[in-house]
């Protein structure tokens, strides 16, 4: 028998958020635990990377990233893949972006890794383009880096980009974070990443959530 990757929970044991419980929950976090969104986006980070390295294969790998939230958890994965011995690059889809994009992108510009105006030909990418935020077709940029990842191996972060929509990203595997989005139902592989949120923001939220993460910091649902 087959030992899986990481350990398994049974996808009707967990609650399935809803945008608007997620934003809830980011935001219970910040405001009413005082936890910063760049200690999120850490474990975010890290864990991403630690699931690319151990599923995907041997080789470079390029990070696309959006100007949001996801794309700094993404830049955040970069460092990480790095201090894994991976060969890294990432290509941006905005020069706008925002302040955890910002952070990230100094650290690895200290480190020497700078945003490429292409992505190269590498067989691995992270897909940290949008998040589960996002509503209509990917446009301009975004677009062009999604349909680019076409016949390579894909983790997405929190959520496929343009997921359903003609050019969207096909995933070999995701990595959502703290609980799986409705969204995600029909997204297969599908992991869970900890980031850290305390058992009392979820009964704030009147949500039963057991020690999901006691046997590592990521698991899959089976």
């Amino acid at each position: 028998m087959t030992v899986p990757e990481f350990p398994q929970i049974a996808p009707d044991t967990v609650p399935w958020l809803s945008i608007e419980q997620m934003v809830e929950a980011d935001r219970l976090a910040i405001e009413e635990f005082d936890i910063e969104l760049l200690q999120m986006m850490e474990h975010a980070g890290s864990k991403l990377a630690e699931l690319v390295d151990r599923l995907s294969p041997a080789g470079p790998v390029v990070v696309l990233a959006g100007g949001g939230n996801n794309g700094g958890g993404g830049l955040c994965s970069a460092r990480h893949l790095s201090n894994r011995g991976r060969e890294v690059s990432i290509v941006l889809a905005s020069e706008q972006g925002g302040a955890a994009v910002r952070h990230h992108l100094h650290t690895l510009t200290e480190m020497g890794v700078v945003p490429r105006d292409d992505p190269p030909d590498v067989p691995v990418v992270v897909d940290a383009l949008v998040g589960y935020g996002l509503s209509g077709p990917l446009r301009g940029r975004a677009a062009d880096l999604a349909t680019w990842t076409t016949g390579r191996f894909v983790v997405s972060l929190d959520f496929p980009s343009g997921f359903g929509q003609r050019g969207g990203v096909d995933p070999d595997a995701t990595l959502t974070l703290a609980l799986p989005k409705e969204g995600l139902r029909l997204i297969h592989p599908l992991y869970l990443a900890d980031l850290g949120l305390p058992s009392a923001l979820w009964k704030r939220m009147d949500l039963e959530v057991g020690p999901l993460f006691a046997s590592g910091g990521i698991v899959e649902l089976g």
